[in-house]
């Protein structure tokens, strides 16, 4: 009886521990199942996060190309707030900071150029240029882009103020080559005042070469502009009002010449033929009481002659010559446009008041 209620307590010993193991099993395998089930939802949470956290910061790159920095900036603090210890996040936000530094330095130099300082904007440009110096990244794409535009405004501003003090086609010229490489509208505006300075400057120059009847000096001046903007109607028809002027000066000229050449061989045959022009004769009685012509004559050539010797006749009322010879005149010299006179002792059967008239029928002379 003893012995089998020892093997009684013996089983139900048995059976207690068998339940506690069970009981100990179950527990633990809860315990597990309950740590695996945390384990797994903060692995869950945090893979949320991550997710969210990349997911904000490829929002805030695309916000960031697209120039929209603050937003770009509260998208990554956004992320940086779910991720404080995220170094990339970090970066991104002072690559931001950065991109908005380097888009107000853009700002201002804009502003400086439009106020027309070109000292100051090139120093800003120089500062712009070297604040852009190693950045790849594609955030900073368009403001190298920028900064080529900047450049090319700086360029016009700087080569407006040369403009001002260029007076030369040829300096002119060479400005408007580098104009000529440039492109947008104020490069457009440039390139249009540099070709009405070409056209100004050798409309001038050509002016005064016309007033000195310098053509060919003034078609060189065309050709010159020409070549700098070729095709020019301007200075297309500068250089045909040129050439019509030439033309019309040669015309000028051969005529002057032709008239000249004409009006000294009028004069010249003025000199061989007629130098000497009878103005008026007179008669007077001298102290012998013989009648006395004297004819006052001048010498209508344009030189000085000399030597002269005149064939005359007088001639009576009814037309008979009553005296006639050759003879000398006095003075012996006689300047052109100057007087000189012969006299005639008419025979003594000629009356006082016998209507008489003296002709020069010809004569020889030396001209000076």
């Amino acid at each position: 009886m003893v012995a089998a209620s020892g093997e009684v307590e013996k089983q139900h010993v048995k059976r207690r521990n068998s339940n506690f193991a069970l009981k100990a099993t179950v527990g633990f395998i809860l315990l597990f199942s309950l740590i695996s089930g945390l384990l797994f939802h903060f692995y869950k949470v945090e893979l949320d996060i991550n997710e969210e956290v990349l997911n904000l910061q490829s929002m805030a790159k695309v916000e960031a190309l697209a120039g929209n920095y603050e937003e770009s900036l509260g998208l990554l603090q956004e992320a940086i707030t779910l991720r404080p210890n995220f170094a990339a996040l970090a970066q991104d936000e002072n690559m931001v900071y950065h991109a908005i530094r380097i888009e107000r330095m853009g700002d201002e130099l804009e502003q400086t150029i439009v106020s027309g300082k070109e000292s100051e904007a090139e120093a800003q440009l120089e500062e712009l240029r070297q604040e852009l110096k190693g950045f790849k990244e594609p955030v900073f794409d368009r403001h190298r882009e920028r900064l080529e535009e900047l450049n090319m405004k700086y360029t016009i501003l700087s080569l407006t103020n040369e403009l001002s003090k260029l007076g030369t086609i040829e300096d002119l010229g060479n400005l408007l080559n580098v104009a000529n490489g440039l492109i947008g509208k104020e490069a457009t505006t440039l390139k249009e005042q540099i070709t009405d300075r070409i056209r100004t400057t050798a409309t001038a120059e050509v002016n005064k070469l016309l007033e000195r009847k310098r053509y060919t000096a003034a078609l060189t001046i065309t050709d010159e502009a020409l070549g700098w903007v070729r095709g020019d109607d301007i200075l297309m028809e500068l250089k045909q009002k040129v050439k019509q002027e030439q033309a019309s000066y040669a015309l000028a000229e051969e005529q002057r010449i032709q008239r000249a050449m004409e009006e000294a061989a009028a004069e010249d045959y003025i000199n061989q033929t007629a130098a000497v022009e009878l103005i008026e004769f007179e008669k007077v009685m001298n102290e012998l009481g013989d009648i006395v012509v004297v004819a006052h004559l001048k010498n209508v050539a344009t030189r000085a002659i000399f030597n002269v010797s005149l064939s005359y006749e007088i001639v009576n009322g009814e037309g008979a010559v009553i005296g006639s010879g050759k003879i000398g005149v006095t003075p012996d010299y006689v300047a052109s446009g100057e007087g000189m006179t012969f006299s005639v002792t008419l025979p003594e059967e000629i009356e006082y008041e016998e209507e008489l008239k003296l002709e020069i029928i010809e004569g020889t002379w030396s001209l000076e």
